[in-house]
């Protein structure tokens, strides 16, 4: 059932429809919940492509990462590490945005893994202390239209980093 769901979720009109259930109706959703407040929601992703694949969204209608606030970036990065809390293994915080973006409600993925090192991520990485500036980070880099992947990769130990796909 969460798969079809999430079929129908792809729809790129439904993407108003997605973000008012997960606003104001996420008990509708049969979905395997992680966590939830008031401000964003976790779940299991429907159809995990990493492991421990979990999707974190807004409890607010927006479509992309471009139209979130710093309050919204803030619950979303501590609703992730309340997530992996106690959890020494590195893990990944990932936006697609444009042609990357399936459902038209802003999402992140959670998953564990050195997602960066896997995939030879060194050039244009920022501190994560820029998250106050995370939008014209994006628009600065000319992502707006494009298609792209924003990485927030998590190493044990390790100060966090930002990487563009």
């Amino acid at each position: 059932m969460s798969k079809f769901l999430f079929r129908i979720a792809r729809i790129k009109s439904l993407g108003t429809l997605i973000g008012l259930t997960f606003a104001h109706f996420p008990f509708l959703i049969p979905i395997k919940k992680i966590m939830q407040n008031k401000k964003v929601v976790s779940f299991a992703h429907p159809a995990a492509t990493y492991p421990e694949h979990v999707l974190i969204i807004p409890r607010k209608i927006v479509r992309t990462v471009f139209h979130l606030s710093l309050e919204d970036f803030d619950a979303i990065f501590e609703m992730a590490a309340k997530i992996r809390h106690g959890d020494n293994r590195d893990f990944v915080l990932l936006i697609n945005g444009g042609k990357r973006q399936d459902v038209m409600q802003a999402h992140f993925h959670l998953f564990t893994g050195n997602f960066a090192a896997e995939k030879g991520l060194t050039k244009e990485t920022y501190s994560p202390f820029l998250f106050s500036d995370l939008q014209d980070i994006l628009v600065e880099q000319y992502v707006y239209g494009d298609p792209f992947s924003l990485v927030f990769q998590f190493e044990n130990g390790a100060v966090t980093m930002m990487h563009f796909v």
